[in-house]
């Protein structure tokens, strides 16, 4: 049995702090909690192999950039034989507020291009998410700068609150199953615009 974690982002020094690369930063904290090296590159992707009783899986950064996640997903799943219902994905999502996390199965993309991509890529929206609150942005900013645009300081210190559980949630959710992390991890989120469900 094969599984996939996915943490999307912009590859490159400038993006790597910006609101759209903190599935990088859960990935990359992931593969330090699973002793996993993220050293193999191929195909646009760079990606580490780790293994758990009978389960093996890998941990994966997409480097085609965000809106074209779809073709790393793609690439791996038919390489690797890996399910859509096995394949996790870790994004930001501007539907949650900052410093919230929820853990989904399927649903739509709410407006993320990366999740866009990997769903028309794969044929199917039947994969796990685990989706990190980035808010939105203030009235005059567009999505597109506000997305590549580095965290606050305060945002920052409510993110660190939560990464650890971010990347628990995570784990159970490979190593155990989503359904699993949902009930643990799933708490109510009060947003009229949490999409994705």
């Amino acid at each position: 049995m094969m599984k996939l974690v996915m943490g999307l982002g912009n590859p490159g020094e400038q993006y790597r702090s910006d609101r759209h690369n903190v599935g990088y930063m859960v990935l990359d904290r992931l593969a330090k909690k699973l002793n996993v090296d993220l050293n193999i590159r191929k195909k646009k992707t760079v990606f580490g192999k780790g293994k758990q009783g009978k389960m093996d899986y890998l941990l994966l950064k997409p480097l085609t950039f965000m809106n074209l996640s779809g073709e790393a997903a793609l690439y791996m799943a038919s390489f690797m034989k890996i399910y859509v219902e096995d394949i996790i994905v870790v994004y930001d999502d501007m539907n949650l507020p900052i410093g919230t996390f929820k853990i989904s199965v399927g649903g739509s993309d709410g407006g993320h291009n990366g999740i866009k991509s990997i769903t028309e890529s794969l044929k199917s929206s039947e994969f796990t998410r685990v989706r990190v609150g980035i808010g939105r942005p203030t009235e005059g900013v567009e999505v597109s700068d506000f997305v590549l645009s580095p965290f606050t300081k305060e945002e920052r210190g409510e993110l660190r609150i939560i990464f650890d559980d971010i990347v628990e949630a995570t784990k159970v959710s490979l190593l155990e199953s989503s359904s699993v992390a949902m009930n643990r991890f799933n708490k109510r989120i009060n947003t009229t615009t949490d999409e994705g469900e």
